[in-house]
């Protein structure tokens, strides 16, 4: 174990920290062609990094974004050919790393919650300003839409109880990226799903409070998706167009499936 105490000079102890966690993370990361870490204890050292890296200063895992961001912009969630299978299959880091699918978006994925989970609610407030002014411009697939849900999900709870604030400026920016999406897609295959997201966490988290900003945005939206959230500001006037695209435009989305919302993925502690 090491200890301040044991450093007269905070310039040695922090050297020694930054040893650690290139260490640490390197074995994690880089060290899949020879992997040191083995896979049956993979969640464990996932939580060992989130303790080290949430403990440091944010210099230390405020790095952990650029990783998102590089998955958000990787031609697994970017193109409509790289992954033809289910996206709730490709973000479920238990299965991938069973199967040895080795999905890279799936791990950064598990390591944000672990690291996420282990942060205070200060760092944690940071979450919205990285949402609205680095992932939503980025965002313009239901993939790539769809991830973020999988990677904010989690932690609504927590912020519904410690920064309400930070919650309803969440709630807010999900909608701005399905408004991104929708403008950006001439197809979407997973509205269902989507919108069963966005209920979710209106009458779980947000309530009405929101109300005015999101209706705004609905109103913008494709008939089919109109029609799908109206109960959402309760619009009552649906075009009949609505209704006939959203029945022929069913999405072929499996309904057993959603979004992780309430619960993050299995990492123990």
């Amino acid at each position: 174990s090491v200890f301040i105490s044991d450093f007269q000079n905070p310039q040695d102890f922090a050297s020694v920290l930054v040893g650690f966690c290139n260490l640490l993370l390197y074995e994690f990361f880089f060290s899949s062609s020879q992997p040191l870490v083995p896979r049956e204890n993979i969640t464990a050292w996932m939580n060992a990094i989130g303790l080290v890296i949430t403990a440091l200063p944010e210099p230390y895992w405020i790095v952990l974004n650029d990783r998102i961001v590089s998955v958000i912009n990787s031609a697994t969630l970017t193109s409509d050919t790289e992954w033809v299978g289910y996206p709730f299959q490709l973000f479920d880091f238990t299965a991938c790393h069973q199967s040895y699918c080795e999905m890279y978006c799936s791990y950064v994925l598990a390591l944000a919650h672990a690291v996420w989970h282990h942060s205070s609610i200060g760092q944690l407030s940071l979450i919205p300003k990285f949402l609205t002014e680095v992932l939503k411009p980025l965002v313009n697939t239901e993939f790539q839409l769809l991830y973020i849900y999988h990677l904010v999900g989690p932690f609504l709870q927590r912020f519904q109880q410690e920064r309400t604030r930070c919650m309803l400026e969440i709630g807010i920016a999900f909608y701005e990226m399905l408004q991104n999406v929708d403008q950006n897609s001439k197809h979407l295959s997973y509205m269902d799903p989507i919108c069963d997201f966005l209920y979710h966490v209106k009458y779980m988290f947000t309530g009405d409070s929101v109300k005015d900003q999101v209706e705004k945005i609905i109103c913008t939206l494709r008939p089919a998706l109109k029609l799908r959230l109206r109960f959402v500001t309760h619009i009552s006037k649906v075009e009949p167009a609505a209704q006939v695209q959203a029945s022929s435009s069913a999405s072929p989305a499996n309904p057993s499936s959603q979004v992780s919302t309430g619960v993050a993925l299995p990492v123990t502690q």
